[in-house]
Order: C-alpha cells, then structure tokens, then sequence
C-alpha cells in the first residue's frame, strides 16, 4: 500500500471571489484506471472556502494520512453538496454588478459609488447560490499522481477564482472557479 501524506497551501482566489466562495465537499475519489474504478479518500460534509490562501490546505487535510494502494493515479473526483457561498461582482460599464444577499444574489450601484463594493458598500454581502445537480460532480482527468512508500509525494490542489462571476449584457452569472492538481 502507498501512502498520501502532507498538505500544500493552494493558491488563493484572484479576482472577483473576494474573499468567500465556500462549497461543500462531499466525496473525493481517485482513479488509476481513467475512472473505470474509484477509490474514496474522504466521503462526508466540509465546508471548504476556495477563495481563502489556506484553501489548499484545507482539501488535502480531507484525504491527509489516507492509506492508498501504490500506483499511479490519473483521475480526481470531486462531489459538491447543494449550496455555494459567493461574495464577488463584476464591472458592467460603470455599474457594478455585486453579490447582495437578495433573492437573485445579485444588486448593483446603477453606475453610482454609493454600494460599490470597492468603496466599501453596505449592500455588498455574501449570497448563496444553488448548484445545479449536474455540475455538483467535476472530474479530473488526465493526471499523474504517483503514490509510493519508497518515493512519498506531495499532491498539491490549487484553485482561482478570477472570472467566476461573469455577465452578459448586465446579466450576471456564476461558473465554476478553475482548479489545478499537481503531484510533486
């Protein structure tokens, strides 16, 4: 049997995540076999900030110490629970679209400075999002992550969350933050 073993501090978020982008991990898997079988590192519920400097730190501490046949693993399977915490905008001309807790998660300053979250606003706030059940399952594919007692490794999980609140037209959106896993 291999091993995983120490965390690595990820990147923190850039952009327009400020500061909150919470999820909720329920299921971490990996495969050797490009996901034709899995094996579960951590099943359960933790909320994990991405947008936070220890946001790395946090989801290797879900799998740290896990008992892990040796080999090479090529995929990561990640299961989110229903909800997403986001406090963010983006700029829209001169209006600025911003998370506001209200029932679409979204306000914005009509082009004034009053609740620009740059300026400090007392509407800017933290919303939650619903995500859809088909993107609550992202899998990564494509990997090299040895694991070995001889040769121990280090898997390091990095996210950003620049250009997770886009718009068209004025119409704001949320996507998913991209996520880079590296074995060193």
């Amino acid at each position: 049997a291999g091993f995983v073993g120490a965390a690595n501090v990820g990147d923190a978020a850039a952009g327009d995540a400020v500061g909150t982008y919470t999820g909720t991990m329920t299921l971490i898997e990996v495969s050797k076999d490009s996901g034709a079988n899995y094996t579960t590192l951590f099943s359960g519920s933790q909320a994990v900030n991405i947008a936070s400097a220890s946001a790395g730190a946090a989801v290797a501490g879900l799998v740290s110490g896990v008992d892990l046949e040796a080999g090479t693993y090529d995929t990561v399977r990640v299961t989110l629970g229903a909800n997403l915490l986001l406090k963010g905008y983006v700029n829209f001309g001169t209006t600025t679209i911003y998370t506001n807790n209200d029932a679409d998660g979204f306000g914005d300053n009509g082009g004034g400075g009053a609740d620009n979250p740059n300026n400090g606003g007392t509407a800017y706030a933290v919303s939650t999002f619903t995500i859809p059940l088909a993107s609550r399952t992202q899998t990564f594919t494509g990997l090299s992550l040895p694991v070995s007692r001889e040769d121990p490794r280090t898997c390091t999980v990095s996210f950003n969350t620049a250009g997770v609140i886009t718009q068209s037209g004025g119409t704001p959106s949320v996507g998913a933050p991209s996520v880079s896993i590296t074995s060193r």
